[in-house]
């Protein structure tokens, strides 16, 4: 969690890692006789969580999230051997690789890690979590976006109440990993009303 540049390093050492390790696996991705569901298999258990190693702690802002879905389109346009200039949709090849989504990966990951933190009986790790620093003026325009900010967005302000409760907890899990990646995007206001 870094208030100065949002976690961009933290995002491109974790792009710059993912094309690490998928060269280092390079002749099973191009492997043009190997059937596309080894690949995807492979992807999703050894490239994907690096690339999401450690997204539990970012604020996934939309700069975020498409460097990473970038990098995998780019990953699976490699996987399958289709250039770009073919001008084939990054959804047709997703439909051919069958890998799971990035975004929904980390969205995932960081409501697990929500509800873990508030339920958990480590008190710093919450501290540390919600605490926002007061002190001093912030720069003009927008206020950057928060850690929390998307998950009150699903959960609403008391979410750390919601986060108690399992079952409810893992009732919003999926509205909250489809929400903003779906084609149609839902309202401003809080899905959790009780």
């Amino acid at each position: 969690m870094s208030p100065d540049d949002n976690g961009n390093k933290e995002v491109e050492r974790r792009v710059a890692n993912g094309w690490k390790k998928y060269w280092s696996l390079k002749e099973v991705m191009k492997d043009k006789t190997l059937h596309n569901s080894t690949k995807s298999k492979l992807f999703n258990t050894c490239i994907l969580p690096v690339l999401a190693y450690g997204s539990e702690t970012w604020a996934l802002t939309k700069n975020v999230t498409n460097k990473l879905s970038v990098c995998q389109h780019a990953m699976e346009r490699s996987m399958t051997g289709i250039k770009r200039k073919d001008k084939v949709r990054s959804s047709n090849i997703r439909g051919k690789t069958k890998v799971q989504d990035i975004t929904l990966k980390i969205r995932r990951q960081k409501w697990k890690w929500a509800g873990h933190m508030i339920r958990g009986k480590d008190k710093w790790s919450k501290i540390i979590t919600q605490w926002y620093p007061r002190d001093g003026k912030r720069k003009r325009g927008r206020p950057q976006k928060r850690w929390d900010d998307d998950i009150i967005q699903v959960a609403g302000t008391t979410w750390g109440r919601v986060a108690i409760e399992r079952p409810e907890w893992r009732r919003l899990e999926e509205a909250f990993a489809i929400w903003q990646t779906d084609t149609q995007k839902w309202k401003k206001s809080t899905i959790y009303e009780k």
